[in-house]
């Protein structure tokens, strides 16, 4: 049975047994560990290259969740409780038994989030990527042998590393690119919008999915990517008999989804991460409990470690904060799904209200449901000198660290063909308080300054509301 949190916030610790600047240091680099480079904080700006910093930022206006997060005030409480009640242990091997426990108590919150207890087992993985390179290790090893084709979106819709992973090679550092798997991996990319930015019909991208699964060499592995960095789902309909790895790492997605994509024999990628605001990074794979045992008999074999395993230590930290949300969040259901449709009326219409702003078409409202309501609306953005040329990804980097330095984190520009986008994000956090609509009115007041607009837009949006 994992340790239970305790009620007390992690300030009142620190009041009760005055912990040392050290001992902080000590539990914020163990936060950090055993990522990639992407959570390395540069020390000239005291923040990860997504302009997250490592500790709670109330003044941050977060709508970034596609990206990354900064931990939440009570994020960092519970994984610092966590972190004192590992390292306070009597012995290395009663460390490593709580980091087990722990461990353990992520995967029955995953499973009991999605409903899929018997049906999937859980891998934890440093991120998300990390997981879908997990994956394809794993469909590798059923036919060590057998030459595999991935086909999946293009990396502007999933991420830089993705095709890698795909691959079955390394993604990060120094030895990105190197084969961790014995078999010839070929990655087909499929473009999901046109070159205006505009989504590919369904029924296209369905098409040449199924198509270059037919003219695949070897064995064809669809990645089924349930909610793109902007928000699209691709393939939407694929007939039977292809390998499918899921890819719903921003987990915008319904727990009955995942239950049925895992009844299919699908394994599921999913974050903390993302939709959740956990800290960068931390990611799971669901596998299908029957397919697991087929390939790995005794999942459990090895992992208890004789110390503290350093690199797990902080993938489990960043996982308590994610799980914390997680839980506030299961409970909420189909009542966010209303506020998540007005926070779309709203965003949509202040961004047509900015004339250097271009509204990009993403997941269109397809239910009932929160998870079947758009949550991440991309924009793109006009050259003030050619206001006719939407900048590029490149060109809107200055405009995000720009609005990074003024406390309005967006996620990162994202290419979309001839030009390039930013992303306003509505994640769990958001709707669980209620609170970021104070903080909508002070990000579009600073993109309407940033692009030189009249500070009009709030009467332009309010008159097109009514």
């Amino acid at each position: 049975m994992e340790p239970r949190l305790a009620n007390r916030t992690y300030e009142g610790r620190r009041a009760q047994h005055a912990p040392s600047l050290a001992r902080l240091a000590g539990f914020t680099a163990s936060l950090l560990s055993g990522g990639d480079c992407r959570v390395a904080i540069d020390p000239h700006t005291g923040t990860n290259k997504y302009a997250c910093p490592p500790l709670p930022a109330p003044g941050i206006m977060c709508f970034s969740s596609c990206t990354a997060s900064p931990i939440s005030q009570r994020g960092f409480e519970k994984a610092a409780e966590c972190y004192d009640f590992i390292t306070g242990a009597s012995s290395p091997r009663e460390r490593a038994s709580r980091l087990g426990d722990y461990h353990r108590g992520i995967e029955r919150g995953l499973l009991r989030y999605f409903g899929v207890a018997g049906l999937a087992d859980v891998i934890l993985c440093p991120s998300g990527t990390d997981a879908l390179l997990t994956a394809t290790v794993l469909l590798a090893s059923e036919r060590p042998t057998e030459a595999m084709t991935a086909i999946l979106p293009a990396a502007s819709e999933t991420g830089t590393g993705v095709p890698l992973a795909a691959a079955g090679r390394r993604f990060d550092g120094p030895g990105a690119g190197t084969p961790i798997v014995g078999c010839a991996i070929d990655t087909v990319e499929i473009p999901l919008r046109t070159a205006d930015g505009a989504p590919r019909s369904e029924d296209e991208v369905n098409g040449a999915f199924v198509a270059a699964a037919k003219a695949a060499r070897g064995r064809p592995v669809i990645y089924l990517t349930h909610g793109s960095k902007t928000g699209l789902i691709a393939p939407t309909e694929l007939p039977a008999g292809f390998d499918v790895i899921v890819d719903a790492c921003q987990a915008r997605i319904d727990p009955a989804c995942v239950a049925a994509y895992l009844r299919r024999g699908w394994p599921v990628a999913v974050t903390g991460s993302k939709f959740f605001g956990g800290p960068a990074f931390s990611g799971a794979v669901l596998f299908p409990t029957a397919r697991m045992r087929s390939i790995a008999p005794n999942p459990d074999t090895g992992r208890e470690r004789s110390d503290l395993d350093t690199d797990r230590f902080g993938m489990v930290l960043r996982w308590i904060a994610a799980i914390d949300t997680i839980e506030m969040f299961a409970p909420l259901g189909g009542s966010v799904a209303g506020a998540l449709r007005n926070r779309a009326q709203v965003v949509d219409l202040a961004l047509r209200s900015i004339p250097a702003l271009a509204p990009i078409a993403g997941l269109r409202a397809s239910g009932p449901g929160w998870a079947d309501q758009p949550s991440i609306f991309t924009f793109g953005v006009g050259n003030i000198a050619e206001p006719r040329r939407l900048l590029s990804a490149a060109e809107l980097r200055p405009l995000y660290d720009r609005l990074a330095r003024a406390g309005i984190l967006l996620g990162q520009p994202v290419d979309l063909g001839s030009f390039g986008g930013l992303r306003i994000a509505i994640g769990a956090r958001d709707l669980i308080d209620g609170s970021e609509a104070d903080g909508l009115d002070r990000m579009f007041d600073a993109l309407a300054e940033a692009t030189e607009a009249t500070p009009s837009w709030r009467r332009s949006a309010a008159t097109a509301c009514c």
